[in-house]
């Protein structure tokens, strides 16, 4: 009787709401890196997704034989989770249950081809109680979805294992179904309560129906393939220049010539094809791009959102351009760099250095009017690219920018205005053609914020200094590192007492290290900064947070990302928004749930996740000048315990680090190789509260917290008293 109410009431609410819409609150983009944006497939967090942005959703839901109960992890009422592989690579799963049947369900996308990339989904259901259990597996296609769009018109195939979208296969089913209903979606909800064989008239949805026997402990699998946006031209964006907050795409979907044209197998092609092959393959794709480092904490969240937010990122890169996110966002630099950090310090070098060269293209980017902050963003990414790699061949190509940029600097910081820059070109002043004129304000960053802007000048200077030194140019780098001086003088003039004023807080030590990280002015005001807590706009406090950690304050460190790994949006895919209203980009393209307008979210959102990302590198390892500093944000209690905690090929600016740390009943040995060579060794900063005892070559390392391991040094131990 009890199950009986429990079905008239989930029918009753599928009569009254179309509960089986995408919730458009959590997704992601998955794909390949540095592909056109439209080829991305967004996956939400209740499974559904879209193969290519701008395509239709597919959806699973489930349909009890007897009692014909409909269940889907996008009602209200039935719980879901969510997560990645436990390397944290980017093949989504999400779990729930109807009734007795667990259902899983996970996507994967590949280049199957040159032009032709396809996604995969797999479903298992497994019966978990001791009897024999009868229900439908439902796959639905809708116009709606992660990011959908109009289906004119939809049908079965010459094989009914194949659905035809728009006169292309949408969706290749591995097994047959064993009825295929095509619906109006209009009605969808009601039409599924009360199926009628045959076609709807109108029909743009279909439904796949699977009639599935499970005996006790049995599980079967499905299998589905997608091709993304198959025989169409696909484009890059084209954003509108004009809107003054974040700018709008005004590409269309897809274009009758030009774009980069997409394959269109015929069916034959897919009969040949095995899913789990897919993902195998997706899986060492992934592999590949976030396995260039190494890492294993004890904590998985720390594993595994260290390697997923290497995927976000990647998933942001645009034909070369480091977009602030997928679809809603251009580039702004001061994402850019920070994402273009990320590969650095994951070792993807060669992604770094696209984004860097559409920053030496387009010097201004974010908002229509130039900001300020952009010349010495780019400044400080080439430095740091040059102290992770000490590519000799790279900075003589990239020092004619370099210099120019530096130049740029000097021209609006001493010279009176007004100061013309261009945004396609790194020509200033007089040099810029009167029709290509901008006017450049110095201290214009989301308004007015010479805290934030006029700190990358300082960094960016250095930065230039440090690639003019580094080619036997010492007379440029004194004349860089004289400029950079004389502002830094001014700087502390203006703001050294009290340096965490407003965007002071997300600069003067991280990244731009304008002062001491263990003395003075910046180490006396940031080392106060403990433990954050999130707020509306995610990237704030991680920064601050990095302000504290560099300072010497651990609980920046291991609190702060502990409390942002507990948030809802991080849980199981590790993805942040804005936490704000975003750009819209093309959003207004799709038809999703997701918000759209002037109030768009973006997810995930570069700065964001990538102060997370880098804020917990740090926390493990950063550079201090000639020595690396270990473990200055690692809890006590995973230092107490011995871990295990392994970094495999960490780039670090004296080449790259392999560590280990481990072991048990108070006592840990770390072990240091790799090409990691720091000229005045490592400090190992531990927790003094631990009171431990380090000891190196069978002498005791003198200490109370911070111990100087020598150059040289490949093993430690490390005593904790009882």
């Amino acid at each position: 009787m009890f199950l009986r109410l429990i079905i008239f009431l989930f029918g009753c609410a599928v009569m009254f709401a179309d509960e089986f819409a995408p919730r458009g609150r959590k997704h992601i983009p998955i794909g390949i890196a540095n592909s056109v944006d439209t080829l991305k497939t967004f996956v939400e967090a209740e499974g559904n997704y879209s193969p290519g942005f701008g395509s239709f959703g597919v959806y699973f839901l489930s349909r009890h034989a007897t009692s014909g109960l409909l269940l889907a992890p996008t009602m209200t009422n039935v719980p879901s989770s969510h997560g990645l592989t436990p390397e944290g690579y980017l093949i989504p799963w999400t779990e729930w249950s109807a009734g007795e049947i667990y259902f899983r369900s996970e996507v994967c996308q590949v280049e199957q081809q040159p032009n032709l990339q396809l996604v995969g989904s797999r479903v298992f259901l497994r019966n978990e109680s001791r009897s024999t259990q009868h229900i439908d597996l439902l796959v639905a296609i809708r116009p709606v979805g992660a990011a959908g769009n109009a289906i004119t018109n939809i049908r079965s195939g010459s094989d009914p294992r194949f659905v035809m979208v728009n006169d292309r296969v949408g969706l290749y089913s591995v097994s047959p179904p064993n009825q295929v209903l095509l619906l109006k979606d209009s009605s969808f909800s009601e039409q599924l309560m009360s199926p009628q064989n045959g076609t709807v008239p109108g029909a743009d949805s279909a439904v796949l129906q699977f009639q599935v026997t499970l005996k006790a402990n049995e599980t079967r699998t499905f299998g589905f393939v997608s091709p993304v946006h198959p025989g169409r031209r696909v484009t890059g964006h084209q954003w509108d220049g004009k809107s003054k907050w974040a700018q709008f795409d005004e590409a269309p979907l897809f274009v009758e010539s030009g774009g980069q044209l997409q394959g269109n197998p015929p069916e034959s092609f897919y009969a040949k094809l095995n899913v789990d092959s897919l993902f195998t393959k997706a899986r060492a794709y992934w592999a590949d791009l976030t396995g260039r480092t190494r890492f294993s904490f004890p904590d998985p969240r720390w594993t595994e959102a260290f390697s997923a937010m290497i995927g976000h990122v990647a998933m942001n890169m645009n034909e070369g351009a480091p977009d602030v996110s997928v679809i809603n966002y251009n580039v702004f630099n001061r994402d850019g760099v920070y994402i273009a950090n990320i590969f650095q310090k994951a070792g993807h070098f060669e992604l770094a250095e696209k984004a860097i060269d559409y920053f030496i293209k387009h010097p201004f980017n974010g908002r229509v009017e130039p900001e300020a902050d952009n010349p010495g963003q780019i400044l400080w990414i080439m430095g740091e690219h040059w102290l992770f790699t000490r590519n000799k061949k790279w900075a003589e190509r990239i020092y004619p920018a370099a210099r120019q940029i530096a130049g740029m600097i000097r021209y609006y910081r001493t010279t009176p205005g007004p100061h013309y820059v261009d945004s396609q070109s790194l020509n200033y002043g007089e040099a810029v053609l009167p029709e290509a004129r901008q006017i450049l304000k110095p201290g214009s960053c989301d308004g007015f914020h010479p805290e934030y802007t006029e700190a990358f000048d300082i960094a960016g200077l250095r930065a230039a200094a440090l690639l003019a030194r580094a080619l036997e140019k010492s007379a440029e780098a004194r004349e860089w590192e004289s400029l950079a001086d004389q502002l830094m003088l001014s700087y502390d003039v203006r703001f050294g007492k009290d340096l965490p004023r407003e965007y002071g807080s997300y600069s003067v030590l991280w990244p731009c290290r304008l002062y001491p990280l263990e003395e003075g002015k910046g180490w006396e005001q940031f080392k106060k900064f403990g433990a954050q807590q999130p707020t509306d706009w995610r990237y704030f406090p991680l920064a601050r947070a990095h302000q504290g950690l560099l300072a010497g304050n651990r609980a920046a460190g291991f609190e702060t990302l502990d409390i942002h790994l507990a948030h809802e949006q991080m849980l199981g895919w590790y993805a942040f928004d804005e936490g704000g209203p975003s750009g819209t980009g093309g959003w207004n393209r799709a038809l999703t749930k997701w918000q759209q307008g002037k109030e768009s979210v973006a997810m995930p959102h570069g700065w964001a996740i990538a102060e997370l990302h880098l804020l917990m590198r740090d926390s493990l390892l950063f550079e201090n000048g000639n020595r690396l500093v270990l473990f200055a944000g690692v809890s006590p209690g995973t230092l107490r315990s011995g871990g295990p905690i392994l970094l495999n090929q960490f780039p670090t600016y004296f080449g790259m680090l392999n560590l280990e740390y481990a072991g048990e009943n108070g006592e840990a040995v770390l072990k240091l190789g790799g090409r990691a060579k720091p000229s005045e060794g490592f400090l190992l900063r531990l927790p003094p509260e631990l009171n431990a005892t380090v000891e190196t070559g069978g002498k005791e390392v003198p200490g109370e917290g911070d111990f100087i391991l020598p150059p040289g040094t490949t093993k430690a131990t490390i005593r904790f008293p009882r």
